[in-house]
């Protein structure tokens, strides 16, 4: 099933000049990730829910898919197993600032990728999402990208790729994070 990039940032650009944020929700299926609230950023492997008044929409990890998918569904319609958690974030001062804001533009990156459409290991071209920058009319920037990483010798993630199959970075007024398209 293609994800159809067009559809779905129509949907979100016509939400988010009539309604503001609501709320969000950070979901976690592994037992561990990264917090780096000094930098205001995290590396997750669940997903990232986005409410509006009537509507919600989702970059989360899809079984079905192998892979993080962005769609307007909640996470839990997404990633089906019950083996996750909602992580707290009431004491992340920045992210809670981001609720009943209202958002000036959305940035979308899409990359082609071969995706395996069946056992057969038959691969079909799809675009999907990778990386989504929302900005609000308070200047601030939530930053999404799927990614994977190296570890450098102290154990903290650099040299970041775009990778539907990694994990999930959410930046919070971070400096330009350079991300390659190599994965």
């Amino acid at each position: 099933m293609k994800q159809p990039e067009k559809l779905i940032e129509k949907q979100l650009n016509s939400i988010i000049k009539s309604s503001p944020l609501l709320d969000f929700k950070l979901f976690q299926v592994n037992a561990s990730h990264f917090e780096f609230p000094e930098k205001n950023q995290w590396i997750i492997d669940g997903g990232i829910e986005l409410s509006f008044p009537y509507t919600v929409f989702c970059i989360g990890w899809s079984q079905d898919f192998d892979s993080f998918i962005f769609q307007k569904k909640k996470f839990k319609e997404i990633y089906t197993e019950n083996n996750y958690v909602e992580l707290n974030t009431g004491n992340i001062n920045g992210l809670k600032k981001m609720i009943m804001n209202t958002i000036e533009k959305v940035e979308y990156k899409w990359i082609d990728y071969d995706v395996v459409l069946d056992y057969t290991m038959v691969t079909k071209k799809e675009s999907r999402l990778v990386e989504l920058k929302i900005k609000f009319e308070s200047n601030d920037i939530l930053h999404f990208a799927t990614i994977d990483y190296e570890l450098d010798e102290n154990g903290s993630p650099n040299d970041y790729s775009y990778d539907i199959n990694g994990e999930l970075l959410i930046a919070l007024n971070s400096n330009e994070i350079k991300i390659s398209n190599v994965c």
